[in-house]
């Protein structure tokens, strides 16, 4: 089941149908988005070493979210940036609905890793379409940080599925 603060948003192949412009707009939401989850998740959070992990995400997102708005005001100079109805894979809305109804840890990891993945393959769809090396570079890099991302965030889920696993077979007893 796919908790209320996920909305899968649409396929992947559709990047090809969208200007650069308005890829950009949408991958400055998703930024704004994954920050705020990230930051809504960390206040819900009491291991201290699991809170700061998540905490240094929120921070990777908001550098991902000025380097974006650099790029566009570079591209697109003079122009606001316009966000699109419209966006490609999950995009988190935690302040809006307060995580309401998710209450498991690992759950939401689950979730975050999923958006990180589609992330990074977001970025990787979008190196395809620019033009110059520069542009291809920075949205590699974004690629490999969202993978980055990813894999900090599955090495969390796997110690919560073995401490979970771990906690259950101490209560077990005779």
């Amino acid at each position: 089941m796919v908790p209320p603060e996920l909305e899968e948003g649409l396929p992947l192949e559709r990047v090809k149908e969208f200007s650069l412009e308005e890829l950009l707009g949408m991958a400055v939401k998703a930024e704004i988005g994954a920050r705020n989850f990230y930051e809504s998740l960390a206040e819900r959070i009491e291991i201290k070493e699991l809170k700061n992990k998540i905490t240094w995400l929120a921070g990777e997102e908001k550098k991902h979210e000025e380097l974006l708005r650099r790029i566009y005001a570079n591209t697109f100079p003079g122009k606001e940036i316009v966000f699109p109805k419209e966006h490609i894979g999950p995009e988190l809305q935690p302040v809006a609905r307060q995580l309401h109804g998710v209450e498991d840890i690992i759950e939401l990891i689950r979730w975050a890793m999923k958006a990180e993945e589609m992330a990074a393959k977001f970025y990787a769809e979008l190196e395809k379409m620019v033009d110059t090396e520069e542009k291809k570079r920075l949205m590699r890099y974004l690629s490999d940080m969202e993978w980055g991302h990813y894999y900090n965030l599955k090495a969390e889920y796997e110690l919560l599925l073995d401490w979970a696993m771990y906690s259950q077979m101490m209560n077990v007893g005779p």
